[in-house]
């Protein structure tokens, strides 16, 4: 009970607060922090592992058991859930370190991967989407893009860290998503979350429609994603050097 109220107070500015981070990123951290002390003793990046087991025992027994999608969809959540619970119990035991957050952000973008697959295959299978239609090759570059969005994204921030070590002109930083774009991408990872979890309640808003919504969301989020961050890397590093390479 110490550990839950200890986890509680210092994570509390984190709940439901819009300028700190998205609903559902409230709320998942909240769960977290209600399982975190019967995980207390677990290394973080086990934590981590779990994460991804869940993520991808959801996604194989939907495309090799053909589960109902409501029943995949809590695999899918336990693994949002893990997420969170990894990195507060290693700030809980100060045990982060930089490989913990590179698994956490790997396994981030292969379970994320695996729900947008099992999406896609279910609306082939209720025939909503063709494999020969637009909409199939819409949703194939969506699909795409979240992979391609994380690696810029870690890819901007790596290089902005090291023009900071090398005396860069001005300071850099690292992360300036959110600047450009307020709560527009918090929303939009709402939205997205906001569907999964209605797929729960499937008795008054149809299945199709919140996917279809779902990948929507998604879409718009990895565009602007890419677009700030590929504007940020021309303004921000062109007028830098590295001195290893000049020498």
């Amino acid at each position: 009970m110490n550990i839950l109220k200890q986890l509680l107070k210092k994570n509390k500015v984190y709940f439901f607060n819009y300028d700190k981070n998205s609903f559902f990123e409230g709320l998942y951290r909240f769960f977290g922090i209600l399982i975190a002390p019967m995980l207390i003793k677990i290394n973080p990046n086990f934590i981590s592992l779990l994460s991804l087991l869940s993520g991808f025992i959801g996604f194989v027994l939907y495309i090799f058991f053909s589960i109902k999608i409501i029943y995949i969809v809590i695999f899918f959540l336990f693994s949002f859930i893990l997420d969170f619970t990894d990195g507060l119990i290693a700030r809980f035991n100060n045990k982060t370190s930089f490989y913990g957050r590179f698994i956490d952000g790997l396994f981030d973008i292969l379970v994320i991967s695996f729900l947008h697959i099992v999406f896609l295959i279910y609306l082939i299978e209720n025939e909503i989407v063709q494999t020969k239609s637009i909409y199939f090759i819409i949703i194939l570059v969506v699909i795409f893009l979240v992979p391609i969005q994380h690696l810029l994204l870690d890819r901007y921030a790596a290089i902005a860290r090291w023009c900071n070590d090398l005396g860069a002109k001005k300071k850099i930083k690292p992360y300036l998503r959110d600047d450009f774009l307020g709560g527009v991408t918090k929303f939009l990872f709402d939205i997205q979350h906001l569907c999964i979890w209605l797929i729960l309640f499937n008795y008054y808003i149809d299945n199709n429609f919140l996917i279809t919504l779902f990948f929507s969301a998604s879409g718009i989020a990895s565009i602007l994603n890419l677009t700030i961050y590929i504007y940020l890397s021309k303004k921000n590093f062109s007028g830098e050097e590295n001195p290893l390479d000049n020498n």
